[in-house]
């Protein structure tokens, strides 16, 4: 099964991939694409696969994530709707470099590598929205590594900060960011343990910064988040 340019451009978000692919190309993208469906925890590919689509989410919640050889889970990507996923493997014809899992039930718009290349290749505009996810990517991937320098409080700060950058978080008429994650998957992808992650997690509510609950975490004060983030304390 396969979908038009029109739903495709109702999943337009800032931050998305979509965002920035001009209306035309769309539609000509749209169709080369068909839908795929994943349950919760399905693995839409693994490290090392061969790179023979990229997709685009049309519903649904992924990480990216890789394993070190101890068999410790790196969070380095949380992906919905309107985001794109294996565009890297697939511009430059190598293997999958990290997982992509189902966090949710999703379904995908998946395009196989042939085609893709061939629409970049009549088509400079998509080539360049493809260029700029990638280079949005490669931009978070350093910021994350540099984040590991910081103590535990800073780098979990700093790591709610990039999940509300990368629009991941939801900002309601309050000005608060409510992101749906649950504590392992967050601790992963700020580089500590749970338990530390807990402690780090109360300091922040007793400032009234942010809260977690049910599965979701609230930014109540992201500029406080932010000046936490850059202290020197």
């Amino acid at each position: 099964m396969s979908i038009g340019a029109a739903e495709l451009g109702k999943l337009v978000r800032p931050g998305s991939w979509l965002a920035d692919v001009p209306a035309t190309c769309l539609q000509q993208l749209a169709p080369l694409g068909q839908v795929r469906s994943y349950a919760r925890g399905k693995t839409v590919f693994q490290k090392g696969d061969a790179g023979d689509f990229m997709a685009v989410i049309l519903s649904g919640r992924l990480k990216i994530s890789s394993f070190s050889v101890a068999g410790a889970e790196t969070v380095h990507n949380l992906l919905q709707a309107g985001d794109a996923l294996g565009e890297i493997a697939v511009l430059d014809g190598l293997e999958r470099t990290a997982d992509a899992v189902a966090i949710d039930a999703c379904e995908m718009l998946v395009f196989p590598r042939a085609a893709v290349m061939r629409r970049l290749q009549e088509d400079n505009a998509l080539a360049m929205a493809l260029v700029r996810s990638f280079c949005g990517k490669l931009r978070a991937a350093s910021d994350a590594m540099d984040s590991m320098t910081l103590d535990m409080g800073r780098r979990v700060a700093a790591a709610l900060l990039r999940l509300a950058e990368q629009n991941v978080a939801d900002e309601n008429a309050d000005g608060e960011y409510r992101i749906a994650i649950d504590q392992t998957t967050l601790a992963r992808y700020a580089g500590i343990t749970r338990s530390n992650l807990n402690r780090v997690l109360k300091k922040f509510e007793s400032a009234g910064a942010s809260m977690h609950e049910k599965g979701v975490l609230t930014i109540m004060d992201i500029d406080w988040l932010r000046d936490f983030a850059e202290s020197e304390d």
